[in-house]
């Protein structure tokens, strides 16, 4: 059962204009909401990335921050 998806020629804005005039016809809403679904998937893959390096970083500023307050507090 894979159906070629025949809303696929669509562009964002004019599945939007389509389902504004065809309200009661959901197979726009549905290919508005999978494309959606599929581009919040890559933006939360880009957004790990991001919140990796942020722990990483915040891992060596807490080390050299214990490591500067040992240093001075033996000093």
């Amino acid at each position: 059962m894979s159906a070629e998806n025949p809303l696929k020629h669509f562009s964002d804005d004019e599945l939007v204009a389509e389902h504004s005039r065809q309200v009661m016809n959901t197979h726009f809403l549905t290919e508005m909401l999978r494309r959606h679904m599929k581009a919040s998937a890559e933006l939360g893959g880009k957004l790990w990335w991001l919140n990796v390096l942020l722990l990483v970083f915040t891992i060596a500023i807490c080390g050299l921050t214990g490591a500067l307050v040992w240093v001075t507090l033996r000093g």
